[in-house]
């Protein structure tokens, strides 16, 4: 794919209004389990989000992707007519302040449009009927698939805190990099058991996701561990990027990734996508523990600091997808290299998706619905011995179990393309066999944070 199309295809909106279908089902689901919480238990409340949160994934990547900014479209519009039907503006300016919490809902939500929308991608790209655009680029490309590792690394770093000294280091490393190259190891060992190909563009010939994610983990804590304020890995994160973006344009590192001619006769060279790429996802985990510990610094705001908040967060947005072009023309948007144009990228994407979320969940329809029976999971509680239904279920459920919804969907897509061949299977079957998987995957998740099981 050419620059030109490259960048395009991502201002364009593209892989934006795929992520929008999804978010926009979460916000219909809020509306719709808010004003009836009171009327549904936890399986009614679980199926109807189910149902307006996941089936457009599911449909939008495969047979219907064609009408995906039309749907994405009415939505829009139902939004907009719903904002001003309920007043939700003028409510707004009546309400004495407005509490983001310690874990802003926007983190919960961008979590778990990231577990989403991955898990649905991996399985339906095995089908014939799967959107080919929105594939894995092998060089330069800003498509849907692209986006999944950069937005894992992005969400691990926006619930991540900057490391104070080495206990939280070895904590780190025992908690969450072993367990992630552990994974990574299984990964490889199922792959060679089952006779599974895997694309040596993606990671190379061995390392993974698992790998990545796992090494991103400990590498960016440790680097951490260095600044003095939170403030200070801004600066390292943007240093750290221009030197990996130096090398790949003038250190000849980039067509040693991409060309095909470097032959894979060492360990390096065999994994150089997945080795070469980690500044970059270094970069993206410091940037983003250093954006939330801004947007949590002052979660308790007036009617006028939300504003503020507001703007700051629309300035922001705006300013990356501007830089986002302008790195484009220079250096492209690689995600195989991780490159400038890819970090500015997926911080575009995510800061977009967070200032969304606040505006329409946290300002608009949080100051519509005040009914006392509405409240999370987190705050479950009996009134008149009848249980209150939570909102955000499914969202709740993939923060607090999130690697081990990864883990279980590709435990299940490891089954069903070893026993049902999905690449030879009718578009109605391969719709049948993701909006069961994906069932499975989200019921067995939401019944884990049920019971209050934290796996990881």
């Amino acid at each position: 794919m050419t620059f030109g199309k490259a960048v395009w295809k991502a201002l364009s909106c593209d892989t934006m209004v795929a992520i929008l279908a999804t978010f926009m089902g979460i916000v219909i689901a809020r509306i719709i389990t808010g004003k009836y919480s009171h009327r549904l238990g936890r399986n009614k409340g679980f199926l109807i989000e189910f149902s307006l949160i996941v089936p457009q994934g599911i449909l939008f990547t495969t047979v219907a992707s064609a009408y995906i900014h039309y749907f994405v479209g009415l939505l829009i519009i139902f939004l907009l007519i719903y904002i001003l039907w309920t007043r939700a503006l003028s409510r707004a300016k009546t309400r004495r302040e407005f509490d983001l919490g310690s874990r802003p809902l926007c983190l919960t939500v961008v979590r778990a449009l990231t577990h989403l929308i991955t898990a649905v991608c991996i399985l339906a790209i095995d089908f014939k009927s799967f959107h080919r655009p929105y594939r894995k680029s092998r060089k330069f490309g800003a498509t849907l698939m692209d986006t999944g590792i950069g937005l894992f690394v992005l969400t691990m770093g926006l619930v991540s805190r900057r490391s104070r000294n080495w206990v939280d280091i070895r904590r780190c490393a025992l908690r969450s990099t072993l367990p992630l190259i552990v994974l990574g190891f299984v990964r490889i060992f199922y792959n060679r058991l089952l006779k599974f190909e895997q694309d040596e563009h993606e990671y190379g010939r061995h390392m993974n996701a698992f790998f990545t994610l796992g090494i991103t983990k400990l590498i960016g804590s440790v680097l951490s561990l260095v600044a003095r304020t939170d403030a200070q890995l801004f600066p390292m994160a943007c240093g750290l990027l221009l030197t990996h973006q130096l090398c790949l344009s003038f250190g000849y590192l980039s067509p040693i990734v991409m060309e095909h001619y470097f032959p894979r006769t060492t360990l390096l060279f065999a994994n150089r996508e997945g080795i070469f790429s980690l500044p970059g996802f270094f970069a993206i985990y410091l940037l983003s523990i250093c954006f939330s510990r801004w947007l949590v610094r002052n979660t308790l705001l007036s009617y006028q600091e939300m504003l503020r908040k507001l703007r700051d967060l629309l300035l922001i947005s705006l300013s990356c997808w501007l830089l986002m072009a302008a790195a484009h023309y220079i250096v492209g948007v690689a995600r195989v290299t991780c490159n400038l144009g890819y970090v500015i990228w997926m911080c575009a994407i995510s800061i977009t998706m967070i200032t969304l979320t606040i505006f329409i969940c946290d300002f608009c329809i949080d100051s519509v619905i005040s009914d006392t029976l509405i409240s999370t999971v987190k705050d479950l509680d009996k009134l008149e011995g009848r249980e209150t239904v939570p909102t955000y279920i499914i969202c709740e459920a993939l923060n607090m179990n999130g690697l081990t919804f990864f883990l279980l969907a590709n435990l299940l897509l490891s089954g069903i393309k070893y026993f049902l061949s999905p690449e030879s299977r009718s578009s109605i079957t391969s719709l049948l066999i993701l909006f069961i998987y994906m069932l499975i995957t989200t019921h067995l998740i939401c019944q884990l944070n049920r019971r209050g099981i934290r796996i990881a």
